[in-house]
């Protein structure tokens, strides 16, 4: 089954959704990084390293993003990479929390903004994805 929408949100298009998901995720990298670096200093190299990977994919998933809904001629050249882009950091984002679970360092916070985080996540991919089926279609 594809899931495919026609609105983002039930009431926005999907243009200015992903315009909105583009500048989501490029703020989103940024405030990432704050958290590990300011809320979160007692952690490991190695899951530093994977966070600040994933806080870099995200932004260049959102870079990509802007650059094909600004630039309609570059969608199906570009949009199939930025979802690869986002899912490869989907990925590397649940490592990091299998990480942060196995050393110990969970808290209710952290727990409740990793589940928001990854479906948060996977929506915004369904509409990426419904964006580009509606524009291809055209």
């Amino acid at each position: 089954m594809i899931a495919y929408m026609k609105k983002f949100l039930f009431c926005i298009p999907l243009r200015v959704g992903n315009i909105f998901i583009g500048y989501f995720f490029l703020v989103r990298g940024f405030c990432n990084v704050y958290l590990v670096i300011y809320l979160f200093p007692l952690l490991c190299k190695r899951m530093v390293w994977v966070w600040f990977l994933q806080s870099q994919l995200n932004c260049i998933a959102g870079v990509l993003l802007l650059a094909v809904t600004f630039q309609p001629h570059l969608l199906n050249h570009m949009l199939p990479i930025q979802i690869v882009v986002k899912l490869t950091s989907i990925i590397i984002e649940l490592s990091f929390y299998l990480l942060m679970s196995s050393s110990g360092l969970s808290s209710p916070l952290l727990v409740g903004y990793s589940a928001a985080s990854i479906i948060v996540s996977l929506y915004f991919v369904i509409v990426i994805f419904s964006f580009y089926h509606e524009t291809d279609r055209k």
